[in-house]
């Protein structure tokens, strides 16, 4: 969803910096016992706000990134500009709802088989894992992890997108008028 909305915001002439909370996780951190890595908890909420105030005074040199195999945070070089930052992801977002700099907020709902396919494919591509392995994952920390931290922000959003190819234009006009000061 966020590589549509980049690539249609684009098309118009905003540059959008897409920023990923998956990118906050503590460097080697353990796992929580009962969510595993699906929770707020494995976010690195000081250095994700710092590089955020960052990005919003345009200050930033480098972008952290994560990696979900060896579990290291590296940086590398911003050098794109923007004139939108698009924070994604499920455990970030309930760091910031009281800071100002999080101008807005968007519930993805999409349905299981949808999540569980993507989550497949992603897990299997991106990390390694085995199909046994995403499933056991998603029912046994996905799952609860969804329904204790994310659920509840679903009230909280300013927009919720039910179908990801539907709510894409919603989005992206909900984006633009993001920009209008």
């Amino acid at each position: 969803m966020t590589r549509a909305l980049q690539n249609l915001l684009e098309s118009d002439g905003i540059r959008v910096l897409p920023l990923s909370c998956d990118d906050y996780y503590w460097h080697e951190w353990t796992p929580d016992a009962v969510y595993g890595y699906d929770t707020p908890a494995g976010i690195d909420a000081e250095a994700l706000l710092a590089d955020l105030e960052q990005l919003c005074r345009g200050d930033a040199t480098s972008l952290r990134r994560y990696d979900m195999v060896s579990h290291q945070a590296r940086h590398e070089p911003l050098i794109q500009a923007y004139d939108l930052i698009v924070l994604e992801g499920a455990f970030g977002p309930q760091l910031l709802l009281e800071e100002p700099l999080l101008r807005s907020m968007v519930y993805l709902e999409l349905t299981m088989p949808l999540r569980l396919w993507r989550r497949l494919l992603r897990d299997r591509r991106e990390r390694g894992h085995s199909l046994a392995y995403v499933i056991r994952q998603t029912v046994l920390e996905t799952l609860p992890g969804e329904r204790e931290f994310i659920l509840p922000l679903k009230p909280q959003a300013d927009l919720v997108i039910q179908n990801s190819t539907a709510g894409l234009a919603t989005l992206t006009e909900h984006a633009r008028s993001l920009l209008v000061p």
